[in-house]
């Protein structure tokens, strides 16, 4: 489809960050990756609708959160114990959100030097927000008890 207009194409309903895009750059024509265009958003950015974070992890039981996920729901573990976080990368978001309860459980921050470094989950609605910065995870909001 050479010869078609950009108006008569297909309408794509999903894009992967390997496709490429179309883009004009001063008057010259050129291709960019979706991983491309997302990777460098200059700011500020204004969204015209709802921001979301879908991907996410249940834990159920002590052990070590996924950095391949940024939302983790404590959902009802099987007995108190302590879950672990490695290093992020810088800029990383991470939301934990207490969802139901049958026992408390601690989170130790992978070498915090916040002058405190567990934060404790213990009533359904406890969230913490944390974002990794300076090589260090910092609790940047929540209701979860830090000490």
């Amino acid at each position: 489809m050479a010869d078609a207009k950009l108006s008569e194409l297909n309408a794509a309903t999903s894009v992967a960050a390997d496709d490429t895009l179309y883009v004009v750059q001063s008057s010259d024509s050129k291709k960019v990756t979706v991983a491309n265009v997302f990777g460098q958003v200059p700011t500020p950015t204004v969204f015209a609708d709802k921001v979301s974070i879908g991907d996410h992890e249940t834990i159920t039981g002590a052990g070590a959160l996924s950095n391949l996920v940024n939302v983790h729901l404590i959902n009802s573990p099987g007995a108190s114990g302590t879950l672990t976080m490695s290093a992020g990368v810088e800029g990383q978001m991470k939301i934990i959100i207490m969802t139901s309860n049958s026992s408390q459980i601690n989170m130790i921050l992978d070498d915090s030097d916040l002058g405190h470094d567990t934060i404790t989950f213990s009533n359904v609605g406890d969230t913490a927000t944390l974002i990794f910065a300076g090589s260090k995870w910092w609790m940047i909001g929540g209701t979860a008890v830090v000490t």
